[in-house]
């Protein structure tokens, strides 16, 4: 039974009855009812995206692109009813940032980014700002990010960026593991290892530390965190505009959302500095005696110094082994 009062009230349960949310928008929304009396909305488009970018998966909704009798659509369906009245919010939000583009092809990039958002908030994603150091800890991820862009091309580079989804290392390849570190440049000449698995060895994996400076500058030097992402997306709109998707969920997972305000904090960032993390390398590693965990500890930069290699010899590996 739908509610009254609800955008989709007075259509028809048994069958796909649709109604245009509005005849001056920009783009073709419906308000629909599905066969099963599940609700949903409906953006109707010329042709169908090619390749097909990646879609959210949510635990209540289906998302999914379908060809009709009347041309294509993508849709977003409620499987749960007691879930309207946010379903209508997002719906209402998805379309705001679709009814933005100019084109048909950036109304569906747009709306498909918000639900991005959306599943990104609904898997329980926080709704401030990050803090000023998890904002050095993403440039610095970020920096590392566009060179292995720049060598292995973005999807391949996207695949191996597993930070974000809190995996032991930040960068994971077919056969290297870069961890990064981020540091202010005026600080103590040390980083912090958070636990024993972040330098410890992987199987058949040469593993790499990449450290950088990340400092705070007052304006007009330096940039914003936003500006540091938007780079990425302008890159990726150039040269792989099917890798957005991936990136943006990769940046919801770190917990970084665009319609944050992050004005207030301008960074420089210099360039990284690479080390081969071998045998001899100055660690506390995995395995760490049974009952000993959360292992942390300051590592001087001076300790490193005889392992620094430079990113030539660390890209010529990567390229050589054909990477990921």
């Amino acid at each position: 039974m739908i509610p009254n009062e609800t955008p989709w009230s007075g259509l028809e349960a048994g069958k796909t009855d649709t109604r245009r949310v509005d005849a001056s928008a920009r783009w073709h929304w419906f308000w629909a009812v599905m066969p099963r009396a599940d609700v949903a909305l409906v953006l109707q488009l010329a042709d169908l995206p090619k390749p097909a970018p990646d879609l959210p998966k949510l635990k209540n909704l289906e998302i999914r692109f379908q060809t009709l009798p009347g041309g294509p659509i993508l849709y977003i369906r409620l499987k749960d009813n007691a879930q309207l009245e946010l379903f209508e919010t997002l719906c209402r939000d998805v379309m705001a940032a679709g009814e933005l583009a100019e084109t048909e092809a950036e109304a569906l990039d747009r709306a498909l980014g918000r639900t991005f958002r959306w599943h990104y908030l609904l898997r329980g994603g926080k709704l401030e700002a990050l803090s000023e150091e998890a904002q050095k800890g993403l440039i610095g991820e970020i920096e590392i990010l566009k060179l292995l862009i720049d060598n292995l091309g973005a999807k391949p580079a996207l695949t191996a960026w597993t930070g974000p989804s809190g995996a032991p290392k930040d960068f994971e390849l077919k056969a290297d593991c870069i961890e990064v570190k981020a540091r202010r440049g005026a600080s103590q000449p040390a980083v912090k290892i958070t636990n024993e698995n972040q330098l410890a060895d992987v199987p058949n994996r040469r593993l790499w530390l990449a450290i950088l400076a990340v400092d705070k500058v007052q304006s007009p030097h330096g940039l914003t965190l936003t500006d540091y992402v938007n780079e990425v997306t302008h890159i990726l709109e150039k040269t792989e505009p099917s890798a957005i998707m991936d990136w943006d969920l990769h940046l919801a997972d770190v917990g970084y959302d665009a319609q944050h305000d992050y004005s207030a904090w301008r960074w420089i960032v210099s360039k990284p500095e690479f080390h081969i993390v071998n045998n001899d390398f100055p660690r506390i590693a995995a395995p760490v005696p049974l009952g000993v965990s959360g292992v942390s500890y300051a590592l001087a930069l001076s300790a490193c110094q005889p392992f620094r290699t430079d990113w030539d010899s660390v890209k010529s590996k990567l390229v050589d082994e054909g990477q990921p």
